[in-house]
């Protein structure tokens, strides 16, 4: 148990060394807007580069060209090493009239800025119980806008 507290811990104590992604996504038929906070983060400082991971959970939304929304649940671990962008994500998602849907995330991009990142994101999400009358999956492509506050 003594082993164990600290570890609890660690998340909550560093709170002002860790921050919260904004990410802004164009898919080819969506428009997507997303909070994540960080559930840990953690910073290597080598000399003369920086490497940070951030594991964390958020909410988002997104807005169909057709004029539906789609609410969103996500758990994302991203990683920034030099200019490197890299970041893999469970997506849980509702879409007004169509269900809910889940699946993977991928995000690799260019981080131009200890704070900012464009990155080029692929997901495929999947109705995990469809009756087989409509549709039972979506992939999208997407560019990423990401920013670390």
């Amino acid at each position: 148990m003594r082993r164990l507290l600290p570890l609890l811990l660690l998340p909550v104590l560093p709170l002002s060394a860790q921050s919260a992604f904004v990410s802004v996504i164009r898919q080819p038929h969506a428009t997507a807007a997303e909070f994540t906070t960080p559930v840990t983060e953690i910073e290597l400082k080598d000399p003369g580069s920086l490497s940070r991971v951030h594991l964390g959970v958020g909410l988002g939304l997104r807005h169909w060209d057709d004029g539906t929304d789609a609410f969103r649940f996500i758990v994302d671990a991203n990683a920034t090493a030099e200019d490197v962008f890299l970041g893999f994500g469970a997506v849980a998602e509702a879409r007004s009239g169509d269900g809910g849907y889940i699946g993977p995330r991928l995000r690799v991009g260019w981080a131009f800025h200890p704070n900012w990142a464009l990155s080029l994101e692929g997901e495929h999400l999947e109705k995990p119980f469809a009756d087989g009358t409509s549709p039972k999956r979506h992939s999208a492509l997407g560019l990423v806008l990401t920013v670390r506050f």
